[in-house]
């Protein structure tokens, strides 16, 4: 038996006790900076969107992410989603409560919103026109947007043309790789890098809904970016998390197998997350050899 292996590493701190977010400022995801790839590194051909939604059930031809890569592949793998969770509480219908575990004065609700933020191509909650995801959305500044591509290592081509986002609105190294093992360093025989955030979640931001949270107050959709193309002027929503991703493959016999995907996910919203989790569905799919 052969196995094909998605393996996933993930970093966060979405925690109270973690580190600080001093990244990038970036500008709320869009869905007009939705671009698809394909891990083609090693002996796995993996459709993926920058939205983070690896493979697809309903692709054809070249887009169907097979094993082994090449014409007697096999189609591997349905879909695969990332689910990030998180808990928070709210006090008279809009005052977060960042310590849960200190009671409300007397006098005072206190309420518990749920989140799972998630990119896929069903099953997700809608605006009320049923036409926008409030979901993980690509953020613009990571690629070329002239590209049909997320960034990839080994097209220079899909490379922001400016240079990287850096910290707050600095940006660094055009001409030159991103990698994850430093500036211009590509370990892997193929990597692919994009960010995701999920400001585009109006879930419990709406005119209707008595307990409401603002992970960033005063921030709105296009304040960054004037040009987004959906939800300009609303707030900034969701629970406040950035999410960059990377995927790796190896050529190498010890891991020609496999792809690597790494999640570094941060918490940028203003207030801490005491109670969140990190969830991948991911998946080991063997074929006969």
């Amino acid at each position: 038996m052969r196995k094909l292996l998605l393996i996933v590493l993930l970093a966060t701190n979405l925690f109270a006790q973690g580190r600080i977010y001093e990244g990038p400022d970036d500008p709320a995801g869009d869905s007009a900076a939705e671009r698809v790839g394909w891990m083609t590194g090693n002996r796995i051909l993996l459709f993926f969107r920058n939205n983070t939604e690896l493979s697809d059930c309903c692709d054809k031809g070249y887009d169907v992410s097979k094993w082994p890569n090449n014409f007697e592949g096999t189609k591997m793998l349905d879909g695969v989603a990332t689910l990030i969770g998180a808990r928070v509480y709210v006090d008279d219908g809009m005052i977060p409560a960042e310590d849960p575990s200190i009671p409300p004065v007397p006098g005072v609700q206190r309420d518990t919103l749920y989140y799972m933020q998630s990119s896929f191509r069903q099953h997700l909650d809608m605006d009320p026109t049923g036409t926008i995801e409030w979901a993980l959305q690509p953020v613009f500044g990571y690629f070329n947007e002239l590209s049909e591509t997320p960034a990839m290592s080994n097209r220079e081509d899909s490379w922001p043309l400016l240079g990287w986002p850096a910290r707050g609105d600095e940006l660094k190294w055009p001409g030159e790789w991103n990698g994850r093992f430093g500036r211009g360093v590509m370990k892997a025989d193929q990597e692919s890098y994009f960010v995701v955030n999920d400001a585009q979640d109006q879930e419990y931001l709406g005119s209707d809904d008595s307990v409401k949270y603002y992970p960033r107050p005063g921030v709105l959709i296009g304040d960054k970016k004037p040009d987004v193309t959906i939800q300009k002027g609303l707030p900034w929503g969701g629970v406040g998390i950035r999410a960059e991703v990377r995927g790796f493959q190896w050529s190498n016999p010890a891991a020609m197998d496999a792809i690597f995907w790494e999640y570094t996910i941060a918490n940028i919203s203003d207030y801490d997350l005491v109670e969140s989790c990190k969830l991948h569905l991911s998946c080991e799919v063997s074929s006969s050899s």
